[in-house]
């Protein structure tokens, strides 16, 4: 909860950010943010999007917690499989009006 009782209660944002390798410093390859919002849908395109974030450390440094660590596994050379690198789970407790 907030501090300050007149203001908009704390919500959990959540950030998915696939990396090229599981150390955090690494290139995103994919970014899916969460809002809590009544309604809303995480749009997913084909199209090259302008990402906030271009490592995890980024976010990390804007505020965001990682949560949730990529699980460790063997190397892969993700063009060969349906797998897009490693994921990082984020989240950042924010007011956040509808």
């Amino acid at each position: 909860m907030s501090d300050d009782p007149g203001s908009e209660p704390l919500r959990q944002r959540l950030l998915y950010l696939q990396a090229r390798t599981p150390n955090v410093f690494s290139e995103i390859l994919g970014l899916t943010q969460i809002e809590p919002i009544r309604g809303y849908r995480a749009e997913i395109t084909a199209t090259e999007q302008n990402w906030p974030y271009e490592t995890v450390h980024e976010a990390i440094v804007d505020g965001w917690q990682i949560v949730q660590f990529p699980h460790l596994q063997a190397p892969f050379d993700d063009r060969d499989i349906d797998v897009i690198g490693y994921e990082f789970i984020l989240q950042k407790m924010e007011a956040v009006c509808e």
